[in-house]
């Protein structure tokens, strides 16, 4: 028998050990024992050789596991091709914070503000787009920052939710939370899907790093925001921004949160992420304060473990371990988790188009335009849509490819110059974390 690359064995300490497979989404619980017959391909009973073959942890022949891995892939993209797709919406790069580690530093705000022409044929694209694909779409407003004071933004903004409701397509909105309030009766007239807001920690240590361009502090204006936000039962994501300093001061969030009473709202109103601080194009001032994906995982278990608070701030996925403790299974394969040009796309203010937040207003990353006339460069566009697993050369012998999914491709091009690169990610650390902080349920 063919042992799948994409078997992977974590030990609890206690001594069981789980046996997982990536692909099939097979777990199994056992002992060192197993591991033994496991790690031979040399099954004990003619039960077991069965039971290995059927649930993907081994295959007869290399032919076999290629089948396999194709209808896997078909699944997949069968699935990605009824994907909902986010189109983003830059009605301007202009923001009044000064976030010392702001990714779009240095992004050319010429255009400040989205124009009628740009707003009628960015629906124009969108509408043709789903009549032509008979996909379902929804509009993220970005930035910059797009929620600003002024009849003129305010405006600009009915405008948006008034195009956006005759054409049933949901939105949500990014921002920094600064004007939330002043825009939450307007944001109720529209089909919301969320207002996501960051938050840097609690409020000492947010309000040093996130302030405005004139230095005032923003925590509590925001929280003021995320307040009416909550009365006006306004789905609320908050983002939270996670260093080596914000972490320790998460408890204390939390327990503000759930003062506030944001912590017993049900999930389709208020849910949480762990945003990481890490540099991205720009280099961050202060990188020792930086965490690797799996030792912020870490950090953060060890803090939730003293601080079980935290549970009801956030719980980490631990790349689909919780959901296999909640729900009894793994998270479906993926073999491209970057969404550039495929399921994401951003318009800007100037007209252009990109394939992602992450890429949106740097030239090197521009993929077209929409105005004054649609221009789409397809020989750029092609790299990003062919990216998968299958097209990085890194990921073809890779045990945890079909999680990690080739990582970001901006990452990916930014570091090593190349779209078809890896941006690689600990995904076994963080699952073994996972595990072991949710084996005393696991049966």
């Amino acid at each position: 028998m063919i042992a799948s690359k994409y078997n992977q064995i974590t030990r609890l300490g206690d001594g069981r050990v789980v046996f997982y497979n990536l692909l099939s989404g097979a777990v199994d619980l056992g002992d060192e024992q197993d591991v033994a017959a496991f790690m031979s391909g040399i099954s004990r009973t003619d039960e077991e050789r069965t039971d290995w073959l059927e649930r993907g942890y081994f295959f007869e022949t290399p032919l076999a596991e290629q089948a396999y891995i194709a209808e896997r892939y078909a699944s997949f993209s069968a699935d990605m091709a009824t994907q909902e797709v986010q189109f983003m919406l830059v009605p301007t790069y202009a923001c009044h914070f000064n976030c010392e580690y702001c990714y779009q530093k240095g992004i050319d705000s010429a255009h400040s503000l989205l124009d009628e022409e740009r707003l009628i044929a960015f629906m124009s694209y969108i509408k043709q787009f789903k009549l032509d694909t008979g996909r379902s779409v929804t509009v993220t407003i970005f930035g910059g920052e797009p929620l600003w004071p002024g009849d003129k933004h305010t405006k600009l903004f009915e405008r948006i939710i008034e195009e956006l409701n005759a054409e049933n397509i949901p939105m949500a909105v990014v921002t920094n939370g600064f004007y939330l309030k002043e825009y939450v009766s307007l944001l109720a007239t529209g089909d919301l899907r969320e207002v996501h807001v960051s938050i840097d920690g609690d409020k000492c240590e947010h309000d040093k790093r996130r302030r405005t361009k004139d230095d005032r502090p923003t925590f509590d204006t925001i929280v003021e925001g995320l307040v009416a936000a909550k009365e006006a039962k306004l789905p609320i994501q908050i983002r939270l921004i996670i260093d080596r300093k914000t972490l320790k001061t998460l408890p204390d969030l939390a327990r503000r949160l759930e003062a506030m009473g944001f912590l017993d709202l049900p999930k389709e109103l208020f849910k949480t992420s762990l945003g990481r601080n890490y540099e991205l194009i720009n280099d961050y001032s202060l990188p020792s304060d930086l965490f690797e994906l799996d030792e912020m995982i870490s950090e953060y278990v060890a803090l939730l473990k003293a601080e079980p608070i935290l549970a009801r701030l956030h719980m980490p996925s631990f790349f689909g371990i919780t959901q296999l403790i909640n729900k009894g299974e793994m998270y479906q394969p993926s073999f491209d988790t970057c969404p550039a040009a495929k399921s994401e796309w951003v318009f800007d203010a100037a007209g252009n188009v990109y394939g992602c937040t992450a890429s949106c207003g740097r030239d090197d990353y521009r993929l077209g335009q929409y105005y004054p006339a649609l221009v789409m460069n397809e020989v750029a566009i092609k790299p990003w849509v062919d990216r998968t697993i299958f097209t990085i050369p890194e990921c073809q012998s890779c045990s945890v490819a079909v999680v990690c999914g080739g990582g970001c491709g901006v990452i990916a091009k930014d570091r090593e110059g190349n779209v078809q690169a890896p941006n690689c990610k600990p995904i076994k650390a963080i699952m073994d974390e996972g595990l072991r902080y949710y084996q005393d349920v696991l049966k």
